[in-house]
């Protein structure tokens, strides 16, 4: 009886782990779409390419090619180091970046102005979202198996 009662419980917190992960996949494929949206209406308004990639927290972002620029540049940080501020260098984005090295790297990029057609293709637009979408699933199961111990 007690193992029917284990395995009951094991198949109930596998289904919810399931629909949660469901529902955060679904949450972050309207996130992708929002952001290309924006990188589009982006490069319409400025005539500028733009490029969706995450960020640290791993969130969608938009950015053109002067903000990367921009990101490459150091920054000066003040950090309290026993009992004395110290100041310290700090890159975003390593110095020896190129933007072919983000286009390689990003979700999506637009074309470079809007007349052009060399922007990104629809099978590798698919390819790329296909991908970062396994990427956030396999994150979140893997972070919600590590909450809810299955054995």
């Amino acid at each position: 009886m007690n193992e029917k009662f284990d395995a009951l419980t094991r198949a109930l917190k596998e289904m919810w782990v399931y629909s949660v992960v469901y529902l955060h996949v679904q949450k972050e494929k309207i996130r992708l779409a929002f952001a290309i949206h924006m990188a589009k209406q982006l490069q319409k308004a400025k005539n500028k390419r733009f490029y969706v990639i995450p960020n640290a927290q791993g969130k969608l972002i938009w950015l053109c090619n002067d903000d990367i620029k921009a990101m490459k540049k150091p920054r000066k940080v003040r950090k309290h180091i026993g009992g004395k501020f110290r100041t310290f260098k700090f890159y975003m984005l390593p110095p020896k970046t190129t933007h072919m090295d983000v286009m390689r790297d990003c979700v999506y990029y637009t074309p470079e102005s809007w007349n052009n057609q060399n922007g990104i293709t629809v099978e590798e637009r698919n390819q790329r979202s296909r991908k970062w979408i396994e990427y956030v699933e396999k994150k979140r199961l893997d972070r919600m198996f590590g909450k809810y111990k299955l054995q």
